[in-house]
Parts: C-alpha cells; structure tokens; sequence
C-alpha cells in the first residue's frame, strides 16, 4: 500500500523540483538580460567621457567606514576600467582630530578651519600619509592601480598661508598638472592628501575641498565630484526629498538670496561656482553612503545628487 501512494507523490514531487528549476532559470535570465541592458544605457556616458579626467573629492567622513569606502573604492576602479581617468582627493579631518586628542592635544578651529601650530602639523602630516596609504592600498586589493601623492616626495600642491591667524594652514596657489596627467594616463588613480607645500618647502594643513576644486580647475577635468554625508542642495536640510536636480550660477544665487541655501553649504557653492567660470564642466554633490552613488551620478541622465552646470552647459 505505502508503495502505491510513494510513485504518485515522487512523480509530484520532481514535477514541482522541474517547475521550481524552470522559474529559477527564467529568474537568472531576466536578471543577466537586465544587467546587460544597464551596460548598454551606459554607453554613449562610456563614449563620452573615455579618457576624460574626473575628480573625486572623498571627505573624512565615508573613510571611517569600510563598507562604504569599499563600494565607494570599488565605483572608482571600475570608471578606471572602461576608460575614465579618474583622480582622488581625500580628507581626514575626523581621524585627524583623534590622533590630536590621543596625543593631548585639544583640536582648535576659526572659522570653520583647524589651527595648525608645528606640534598639530606633525600630527596631521603623520594621519594623512596614513590615510593615504591605507586608501591606495584599498584600490590595489580591489583589483585596481594607484599612487599616493603625499608631499614631501611628491610636491603635486603648491600653496601660501591662507590666515596667519590659522598656523600652517594652506591656500592651493598651483598644481603639478604634468605629474598628475602622467600618472592617470598609465592607468594609475592619483591619491592626492589634503597638504600643500609652499615655496620654502613649509607643509600645510590645507582643506580637501580647495584642493579638489583647485586640482580639478587646473586640470579643466570634465566632471568634479563631491561624495558628501549629504545627497545634494537640499531645499529642505531635514528633508533629503526636496533635493534639486541640477543648478546654475544665476539659480544658486537666487537660492542664497532667498536663504535656501544657508551655512557651510554657501562657501561651497560659490567655490564650485568659480571654479565653473575657470573651466570644469560638471560639478556633483553626492551622498557617499548611496549605493553605487558615483556610477549612478555620472552614468544615468537624472543621477542622485545635484549637479552643478555654467549658464552655457
């Protein structure tokens, strides 16, 4: 008896074993057809920006977790990879103020920037090349190529003392353009510090942000790209709904009259703004911690944060 009813219940059994593997199948196949047809989305952005220099501004931020730096990291040798010349600036400013508050020291800031006397310079000169180091050796576990160009080896930022009042802190006056083009043309991703070195060979303390925008102004790259703990100009700082798409010089302003945007994002705005009218294309504002945010800003016509545009673009 048990015998006749076991073949109808096996015969069921790898009835429904057939069907589950058919569903499965046709499951891997929708998911392998739409990321191909992700891929060919991406290819007149692939075309159009082969070769071209990006800039990547990393806060200190997303370095403190390694999920994020990761995917981050990851979206980087990946524009290397199809034909993008892409080059990182990073910050520290989070690790810095722990390696100062280990050493006893009481990190300081006026206006909004760090005072930099000889005994923090040492710290942050120490933490930064740490950073460094750290992020090019990410790049190259990730499958990818990099160089780290911390000073005083590689003198790529050149600056003067932005305030006396600050210490050692920089103002980017120039940049070493040959160096950093031969690099990213070898297909190795510059790492760049935030340190600048002026003309007696004095390092400084020097604001990631300057930095990015002035290696991407002397670079003229095609696109400059915040990765922010925020996802754009939001019109509503609470409410990451009310981010605005995109923005030009007139529309920022108009923007700053109104009092929409406020605060710190008021000088990096305007410093975007400027360095629009010296030659970079694009600007983008980003979240970090957005999955992917890098691929999605660059290669998609909508992307996830705000970009910035001249009158012109």
């Amino acid at each position: 008896m048990t015998a006749a009813v076991s073949a109808p219940q096996s015969a069921s059994a790898a009835a429904d074993q057939s069907a589950s593997a058919a569903v499965s199948a046709s499951t891997e196949m929708a998911e392998a057809t739409r990321k191909a047809q992700v891929l060919i989305e991406a290819l007149p952005f692939l075309k159009r920006f082969h070769h071209a220099l990006v800039v990547v501004k990393l806060g200190g931020e997303p370095i403190e977790h390694p999920a994020v730096l990761d995917a981050l990291l990851t979206d980087l040798v990946w524009l290397e990879q199809v034909g993008l010349r892409p080059v990182l600036v990073h910050g520290g400013g989070k690790s810095i103020s722990r390696a100062m508050e280990a050493a006893g020291l009481k990190p300081t800031f006026h206006k909004g920037r760090r005072v930099t006397d000889a005994e923090t310079m040492a710290i942050v000169a120490r933490e930064v090349e740490r950073l460094n180091v750290h992020l090019v050796d990410r790049i190259l576990a990730l499958g990818g190529a990099a160089i780290g160009l911390c000073p005083p080896r590689h003198r790529v930022v050149s600056g003067t003392v932005l305030d006396p009042d600050l210490g050692l802190v920089g103002n980017p006056s120039a940049i070493d353009r040959e160096r950093i083009v031969r690099y990213a043309s070898r297909g190795l991703i510059p790492v760049i510090p935030p340190l600048s070195v002026d003309h007696d060979g004095v390092l400084m303390n020097t604001n990631a942000d300057d930095i990015a925008l002035a290696v991407a102004t002397g670079l003229s790259v095609e696109k400059l790209v915040f990765l922010s703990t925020v996802p754009g100009v939001l019109t509503d700082p609470k409410n990451p709904a009310t981010r605005i798409p995109s923005l030009t010089a007139s529309k920022v302003r108009a923007l700053v009259e109104q009092g929409v945007i406020t605060g710190g994002m008021i000088p990096k705005v305007e410093s975007c703004l400027a360095a629009l009218a010296q030659g970079v294309r694009k600007i983008h504002i980003v979240a970090a911690d957005q999955p992917h945010a890098l691929l999605v800003e660059i290669f998609t016509e909508d992307g996830i944060g705000t970009e910035l545009v001249s009158e012109a673009a």
